[in-house]
């Protein structure tokens, strides 16, 4: 799929990817990668997880 244009998110930057969840076009700085979602999905995905991130904090389901 072809992405142009300025990321809506931040709207400075060039769009790079489509997030797969809400369809906004994000430039790298708001995209990941791992989940395919813009930054804004992947927060609301982790918060409904509970997933905090990989810092061993709440929700927290990695190796220690």
């Amino acid at each position: 799929m072809s992405v142009t244009g300025l990321c809506q998110l931040c709207e400075s930057a060039e769009a790079r990817s489509a997030c797969d969840r809400c369809g906004a076009v994000v430039c790298r700085e708001h995209y990941d990668a791992e989940l395919g979602v813009c930054t804004e999905c992947a927060a609301e995905q982790r918060r409904s997880s509970g997933v905090t991130g990989d810092d061993g904090g709440p929700g927290f389901t990695g190796p220690r």
